[in-house]
């Protein structure tokens, strides 16, 4: 039988056992009242004729009925009342000394012993070959409470002793992007005098505590800061975002970006605890329980330490070198390298960039504005996976596969250009780069390597013709070189290893009426947005890092995701997990002989420039771009180039911004990066005027 049930007829039975016994006493006392008492004065009676006096005792006059039943009741109702309380305390005291009494017990014991947790080591960051990219250091840190914020003496001393300004102790302990049940990190590498000094005046430091601790290490300080990314204190929205058996506390620390984030799961291990004995006031006697923490797994990534310090060295040097002869505007960029077999990162490097240190002490809100300010270019912005861009003559490979794809470039395709097309008046026409003169005569290969703004358009028009004839509205029309665009992946995510990336843009006639819903006069999809678009311009946006998967794709006939996780190892460095080769969501259709005819002309792009080119040991395949951005003083300068050319095994792309051509910035640091993968000296880092080639 169930306890509660046992309890409930304790219960009742008590009652009904006080009840009983109150009615007998009741009873009792009733039949006591009818008998004769004799007091010390008596009335006498005249009895019926005949008969004797009677003496009647004066004070023992029967009370009248009503009375009699108004105390009756009176009596019964307060022993019911007594039996109900009687049994309920029975049963209470049965159910906490019976059924709840382990329980007790438990908790007493319990109120006997203090539990600390013991964190995990964070795993570390290696590179493909396992060396170390981010560790771990050991260090003293004070923490206090949020409340000590307002103590101003207190806060007061600890500036005087720490030597950290008393408004940043105050914004340390107000910052509420810290749980606010969680103790605030005010200082780390503590000097052992500071420390030795708050040991011996707790009492003048009450809350405060000082401890030993590890943090992150980063040896390289901004090497691949991106990539990398950086931790902070867990928030209440991650820590209320997370199951209920969550491991993660007030005061952890936890990924916020880059492969921080992306592989917590394997960095962050599992806390251990201690148990002790205590006595009644807290002090730890006796060491019950010790169960290790298990620390977090190391993650080997794809990138190769020497290519990325090459990569960060290649895009500031470049970036330098541009502003030196005269592009004062140009201050950021993007440029990555991409293993081509299994689409492995082997460096990524976006830049203005950051150093990961100071998030690890708790960044103040200074530098934070700092970093997400427009003036300092944001920094923290990953350009290679979330800058979005015009892909400007780049995107030519893919428009033009589309065309052979369809049919609308054959062997006998031509265009002769004049410098200025305009097939639909010259009201609405186009220059090609080139303007005011013209390429002439080319076919589809050499209007790849000349990169023929006229040679594009017409193949534009081919595209919108073939669109505007099919039956029915205009939303309800295929999409056929927007389609077999987004089957190399753009206008969605690569996938690379959860970071945050940006879909970019394939626009389309849907795409504009959504966006022009306010201003039905300007939502027609016309000629001139499908010419934008096939030479990469107007609305269509894609980020540096699907530009590379995607000639790394042309490369080896096959999209893949890209990654930049390698495997896990355990603390003795075994292997845990490793990483398994992902193709991509979606898959163009690919004719070899196309991408054949494709890369006669990417392979005429490198031998017209020439130069550092031919001091590499392989073949390279590439193509330039100039993307125009109306709100920016300045074009953005692409190139991106896969070699070698009879193996494919490296992509690089490099994005600059407001840099000029494709062939005076971006150009020269892809030809840095390969001279840097085939350990070839081409000279210093140098921009150059270049042609203005779209």
């Amino acid at each position: 039988m169930r306890p509660e049930v046992i309890s409930l007829i304790i219960g009742v039975v008590t009652f009904i056992v006080v009840l009983l016994a109150l009615l007998i006493g009741l009873d009792l006392r009733n039949r006591r009242q009818k008998e004769l008492i004799v007091h010390r004065s008596f009335g006498r009676l005249a009895g019926p004729s005949g008969s004797a006096n009677i003496d009647i005792p004066k004070e023992k006059e029967q009370p009248t009925e009503p009375a009699q039943d108004k105390n009756r009741w009176r009596f019964y109702a307060f022993g019911m009342l007594a039996a109900g309380v009687f049994g309920s305390l029975l049963a209470r005291l049965w159910s906490l000394q019976l059924l709840s009494g382990n329980t007790y017990i438990l908790m007493a014991e319990q109120n006997r012993r203090s539990t600390v947790k013991i964190p995990a080591i964070r795993g570390r960051l290696l590179d493909r070959k396992g060396r170390e990219l981010v560790g771990n250091r050991a260090t003293m840190i004070v923490t206090a409470p949020k409340s000590v914020a307002d103590n101003r003496n207190l806060v007061h001393r600890l500036s005087l002793v720490l030597g950290v300004p008393k408004g940043v102790i105050r914004a340390k302990l107000l910052d509420d992007r810290v749980v606010a049940t969680a103790n605030r990190v005010l200082a780390t590498d503590v000097s052992m005098r500071a420390v030795a000094y708050i040991q011996a005046h707790r009492h003048l430091f009450t809350d405060i505590t000082v401890e030993s601790s590890t943090i992150r290490y980063y040896p390289f300080g901004t090497l691949a800061a991106h990539l990398l990314g950086y931790i902070g204190p867990v928030t209440e929205d991650e820590l209320q975002a997370e199951p209920e058996d969550s491991v993660y506390t007030g005061g952890d620390y936890i990924g916020k970006s880059g492969a921080e984030y992306a592989f917590e799961q394997y960095l962050i291990g599992q806390k251990g605890q201690r148990t002790f004995q205590v006595d009644v006031y807290g002090n730890p006697t006796e060491l019950v329980e010790e169960i290790p923490a298990s620390n977090g797994g190391d993650v080997c990534l794809t990138i190769d330490l020497d290519l990325q310090r090459a990569t960060d060295r290649i895009l500031a040097q470049v970036i330098a070198s541009a502003r030196d002869i005269g592009r004062q505007w140009c201050n950021a960029g993007a440029l990555v390298a991409m293993d081509i077999n299994d689409g492995g990162i082997l460096a990524m490097s976006s830049y203005p960039t950051f150093n990961p240190e100071p998030f690890t002490q708790g960044i103040s809100q200074d530098l934070w504005d700092m970093l997400n300010s427009e003036e300092a270019d944001y920094p923290l912005i990953n350009r290679v996976t979330t800058g979005r861009y015009p892909a400007a003559s780049t995107f030519k490979a893919f428009t033009s596969l589309a065309g052979l794809h369809h049919g609308l470039i054959n062997d006998m395709t031509e265009a002769y250009c004049t410098g200025f097309w305009d097939e639909y008046g010259s009201e609405w026409g186009q220059r090609c780069w080139i303007y005011p003169y013209g390429h002439g005569e080319v076919n589809f290969e050499e209007a790849v390597n000349q990169s023929c703004d006229y040679f594009f358009y017409n193949l534009a028009v081919a595209f919108y013709q073939r669109w505007a004839m099919l039956p029915g509205e205009n939303l309800e029309r295929p999409n056929e070189l927007q389609e077999y665009l987004r089957t190399w992946g753009f206008g969605s995510a690569t996938g690379l290893d959860g970071f945050a990336e940006s879909s970019g843009r394939v626009p389309d006639a849907a795409w504009k009426k959504e966006i022009f819903v306010d201003t039905p006069e300007l939502y027609d999809w016309y000629p001139g947005d499908m010419t934008n678009m096939v030479i990469g311009q107007g609305d269509l946006l894609v980020t540096p890092l699907q530009i590379c998967n995607g000639y790394a794709g042309i490369a080896r006939r096959k999209m893949l995701k890209p990654h930049i996780f390698h495997r896990v190892l355990d603390t003795q460095g075994r292997t845990l997990v490793s990483y398994q080769v992902r193709e991509s969501d979606v898959q163009p259709e690919i004719d070899l002989y196309n991408i054949g005819r494709l890369e006669v002309g990417l392979r005429r792009v490198i031998e017209r420039n020439g130069g550092p080119f031919r001091q590499l040991p392989v073949t390279v395949y590439g193509k330039t771009g100039t993307g125009e951005i109306a709100a920016a003083k300045e074009h953005c300068s692409w190139f991106v180039a896969y070699a070698p050319a009879e193996n494919p095994q490296y992509c690089v792309a490099c994005l600059v911004e407001q840099a000029g051509s494709g062939d005076s910035v971006a150009m020269p640091a892809v030809q840095q990066t390969l001279a840097a993968i085939y350990g070839v000296d081409i000279g210093p880092v140098q921009a150059g005027n270049g042609t203005s080639e779209r």
